[in-house]
């Protein structure tokens, strides 16, 4: 019995799934919610997603290439994650608002 739990959960599939759920969370949080943390949370689940279907891929099919390139983009993700996450907190000090409307208002001017 234990056998056969760990021999379902051991297959490829079920990664799959799971990375395929990651992504549509990522995906569905990013264009459902106005906070702009939210926003770049969301976006970071997604990517994370992507890597293990990428790492799945490299492993099932017994290509260490796949397994290289989730390594850079873990490395450029968490590089662009840092950097947006200092916009945004620079962001909160100039406008105490984290609201995606509030973002769009910043780039109009007020003609007289």
């Amino acid at each position: 019995m234990l056998q056969e739990i760990i021999n379902f959960f051991a297959k490829e599939y079920i990664f799959y799934l799971i990375s395929g759920m990651l992504i549509f969370l990522g995906i569905s949080l990013f264009l459902l919610r106005k906070n702009l943390l939210i926003a770049i949370l969301a976006l970071e689940v997604a990517f994370n997603g992507v890597n293990l279907a990428f790492a799945t891929a490299s492993h099932y099919l017994g290509d260490p290439k796949g397994k290289m390139v989730v390594l850079v983009t873990l490395a450029i993700a968490a590089g662009s994650f840092s950097i947006g996450l200092i916009l945004v907190v620079n962001y909160y000090r100039l406008k105490r608002s984290l609201s995606f409307d509030e973002l769009k208002l910043l780039g109009e001017r007020d003609e007289e």
